[in-house]
C-alpha cells in the first residue's frame, strides 16, 4: 500500500460509517461495521501485496477511523459546555 492511501482509506471509513449512521444503523455497530470495511478496503486496494500485511493494515485503518470520530465527537461534546 502507498504512503498516502492509508489517510485516504481512513477518511472514506470514516465518511461511510457516518453515511450508514444516518441512514438508521444503531451506533454501537460503527466499530465492527469501520473494522470490516477497513480490512476489506485494504485488501482490495492492495491485491498484490501479502494478504496479511493487507489484513493488519486493515484492521489498523478500520480502528483508527473508528478511534479518530470517537475522539473527535467527544472533544467537540466537551467544549460545548
Amino acid at each position: 500500500m502507498e504512503i498516502y492511501s492509508n489517510p485516504i482509506i481512513i477518511s472514506l471509513i470514516i465518511g461511510i460509517i457516518q453515511a450508514i449512521k444516518i441512514a438508521g444503523m444503531p451506533k454501537k455497530f460503527a466499530p465492527l461495521v469501520s473494522l470490516a470495511l477497513g480490512i476489506s478496503m485494504c485488501v482490495f486496494f492492495e491485491p498484490k501485496g501479502d494478504i496479511k500485511q493487507s489484513i493488519l493494515n486493515g484492521i489498523i485503518s478500520g480502528l483508527t477511523a473508528s478511534g479518530l470520530f470517537s475522539g473527535y465527537h467527544s472533544m467537540t461534546k466537551n467544549s460545548k459546555k
